[in-house]
C-alpha cells in the first residue's frame, strides 16, 4: 500500500475484474509462505490451485507432515490465501541414525575382540604352565626307574666281584 501526496492510499489489486470492470477481491493468492529448507514453484496463483513444496537438497520430508498447500477463499473476509502446510524438512544425514549405526556395529566388534583377547590369555597361560612343569615331570619319571646294585644288570660283573 502506498500513501499518495493527496492523502489517499493506493494499493495494487490482486485478482481479476468482474464483468462491470470492478476488481474482484480474492480470486488469486499472493506468494505462499516460506518454509524452512524448502522451495515451491507455483504454477497457478488462482483460487483452488494446489501446489507442493519440495525439500532442498540434503533434506527430506519428515514423516507425518504434508507438503501440500491450497489457494482457498476465506468466506468471512472474502480474501484468498494459501493454506499453511505442516511440512517439516529434516536433514537426510541425521546424526542420531549415524550414532545408532556406529553403536550397532561397535558393540559386537568390541565383544568379539574381547573374546579373542581372553582366548589368547588362556592359551598363553596353559602354555606357560606346561613349560614350567616339564622339568619336574622328568624328575618324577626318573624316580620311577629302579636302580640296580652298580652292575647295571650285567652278570659278568657279579662273577668278578668276590666277597671276602
Amino acid at each position: 500500500m502506498t500513501l499518495l501526496p493527496n492523502g489517499f492510499a493506493h494499493s495494487q489489486c490482486v485478482g481479476t475484474r468482474d464483468p462491470l470492470g470492478f476488481w474482484m477481491r480474492g480470486t488469486t493468492c499472493s506468494t505462499p509462505t516460506s518454509i524452512e529448507h524448502a522451495n515451491i514453484q507455483v504454477k497457478s496463483y488462482n483460487e483452488n490451485s494446489r501446489e507442493r513444496y519440495i525439500c532442498n537438497s540434503g533434506f527430506k520430508r519428515k514423516a507425518g507432515t504434508s507438503s501440500l498447500t491450497k489457494c482457498l477463499r476465506n468466506e468471512d473476509t472474502n480474501i484468498t490465501q494459501w493454506t499453511i502446510p505442516t511440512l517439516i524438512c529434516i536433514s537426510s544425514h541425521s546424526s542420531s541414525s549415524t550414532a545408532v549405526t556406529v553403536a550397532t556395529i561397535a558393540t559386537p566388534v568390541t565383544v568379539l575382540c574381547g573374546a579373542c583377547v581372553v582366548l589368547l590369555l588362556v592359551c598363553y597361560h596353559k602354555k606357560s604352565r606346561q613349560t614350567s612343569q616339564t622339568p619336574s615331570d622328568q624328575v618324577e619319571n626318573m624316580e620311577d626307574i629302579p636302580m640296580t646294585g652298580g652292575n647295571n644288570g650285567r652278570e659278568e660283573d657279579t662273577e668278578n666281584y668276590h666277597t671276602v
